[in-house]
C-alpha cells in the first residue's frame, strides 16, 4: 500500500471543515477550485475558500452547482489572518496554504500558534511512483545538527502514527570520497554521518543510513523518510523533482502542531492540492 493509500484509508468514512487560501493569479485559483471539487465527489467535508475581494472576483461563477452548499467563500482583506483566527474559533479543523503568500502565511502562523519551529514533512513521489517522505522543504529549516535531529524524530512520530516503518535515508553534499576537496562538502558529510549515529543512540536499531550525495540509492533502497542536507538543497531538490522531473507532491504536513496545517506550493499541481486536502481530513 502506497503512503497515499494509507492516508486514503485514515479518511475514509470521516468529514471535517477545511480552510483553503487563493493567492493573485486566476489560474491557480481555478486549479484550486478544480481540485477542491474532485475531492469532494470522493469524500464528505465542507471547504471554506480564503481569499481577497481581486482573487475570488470569478471564483464564485465558477463553483458546480451540485457543490456549492459545500463550499463557503470567505472575502477577507487579510486571508492569511482570517483563516487562522477561523481555525483557533473551531470554525475549521484544518488549514491548507493553497496558494496564499508564504512569508504572509507563516508569519500569522508564527503569531497564531506561537511553534517553538517550523518542521514541515512533505509527501513526494518520483516520476516512477515511488512515494516517500522528505524534508527540509523550506530555506530556514534544519540549518545545524539539533534541528535536523528534532525534525526526523518528529518525522519518526508520523511514520509511526501511520504504522510505517522508518528507512531512513540522510543525504549530504558529497560522497565520502570527497573529503578534503571543499569545506562546506566535508561539513555537510560529517553531519550527516552525526545525524545517523545520534538517532541510532535514540532508537536503537533504527534502519537510518547515510546515502552521502546519492539522492538516487535512497530510492533504490525503498526509503520512506529521505532527508536533504539543508533547508537550502531540500528545497531545490523539491522543485527539481516536481516542476521539472515529472515528480508529484502531495502536501506538506506542519509537523508537531496541536492543529492540522498542511503546505502547498503557490503554483502546486491539481494532484497537489488533492493530496493536502486528502492529509488534511485524514489527519483531522
Amino acid at each position: 500500500m502506497t503512503i497515499l493509500n494509507k492516508f486514503k484509508v485514515m479518511a475514509k468514512e470521516k468529514s471535517t471543515n477545511i480552510g483553503i487560501g487563493l493567492g493573485q493569479s486566476d489560474h491557480q485559483n481555478e486549479c484550486i477550485l478544480l481540485a477542491i471539487t474532485n475531492f469532494l465527489r470522493e469524500n464528505s467535508s465542507i471547504i471554506y475558500i480564503f481569499g481577497t475581494t481581486e482573487s475570488l472576483s470569478h471564483i464564485n461563477s465558477l463553483i458546480d452547482p451540485n457543490y456549492k452548499s459545500r463550499i463557503i467563500i470567505n472575502e477577507s482583506a487579510n486571508p492569511e489572518e482570517d483563516i487562522f483566527e477561523c481555525l483557533l474559533s473551531k470554525k475549521i479543523d484544518g488549514v491548507i496554504r493553497g496558494s496564499l503568500s508564504s512569508n504572509k502565511f507563516l508569519m500569522e502562523l508564527r503569531k497564531s500558534l506561537d511553534p517553538k519551529t517550523i518542521n514541515r514533512l512533505a509527501l513526494l513521489e518520483t516520476v516512477n511512483g515511488d512515494q516517500f517522505f522528505y524534508g527540509p522543504v523550506g530555506v530556514d529549516e534544519c540549518n545545524n545538527l539539533g534541528e535536523k535531529i528534532e525534525f526526523i524524530v518528529n518525522s519518526i512520530k508520523q511514520l509511526k502514527f501511520l504504522n510505517i516503518t522508518p528507512n531512513i535515508s540522510v543525504l549530504s553534499g558529497g560522497r565520502k570520497g570527497d573529503v578534503g576537496r571543499n569545506k562546506e562538502v566535508d561539513i555537510s558529510i560529517q553531519n550527516a554521518e552525526n545525524t545517523v549515529l545520534e538517532m541510532k543512540k535514540l532508537y536503537p536499531g533504527l534502519a537510518i543510513h547515510h546515502d552521502e550525495i546519492l539522492i538516487e540509492n535512497a530510492i533504490k533502497n525503498k526509503s520512506n523518510l529521505i532527508i536533504a542536507p539543508n533547508g537550502i538543497s531540500g528545497n531545490l531538490i523539491y522543485r527539481t523533482l516536481v516542476h521539472l522531473g515529472g515528480g508529484k507532491a502531495f502536501g506538506a504536513i506542519y509537523m508537531n502542531l496541536e492543529h492540522v496545517i498542511i503546505d502547498t506550493s503557490r503554483v502546486g499541481e491539481k494532484s497537489e492540492i488533492q493530496g493536502a486536502l486528502l492529509l488534511a481530513l485524514a489527519l483531522s
